[in-house]
């Protein structure tokens, strides 16, 4: 071989990197897109899941603060009852 025909591959070698590392790029850059794409539509989820979470542990605290008041109100009532009929019995 001689040299023009050496340094015409390491030119085509050259050109063959350049096209490889500006396809490499692109893809890069279609998954970057695609990944985005994707952990913008799991933020969504996550955030209207947060959301509903958040509305069922209110309407659970609402839930267990009703019924506290309800056994409280029913022990009052009982020991209010028992204490009357000591009363009575004697």
């Amino acid at each position: 071989m001689n040299e023009g025909e050496v340094s015409k591959r390491i030119d085509d070698l050259h050109r063959r990197f350049d096209d490889l590392r500006a396809d490499v790029g692109r893809r890069l850059d279609d998954l970057k897109a695609e990944m985005g794409a994707r952990f913008s539509a799991s933020d969504r989820r996550i955030d209207d899941l947060r959301t509903d979470m958040n509305q069922r542990f209110a309407d659970m605290s609402q839930k267990l603060t009703t019924f506290m008041w309800i056994v409280s109100a029913w022990f009052t009532f009982l020991t209010a009852v028992l204490a009357v009929f000591g009363f009575l019995r004697r």
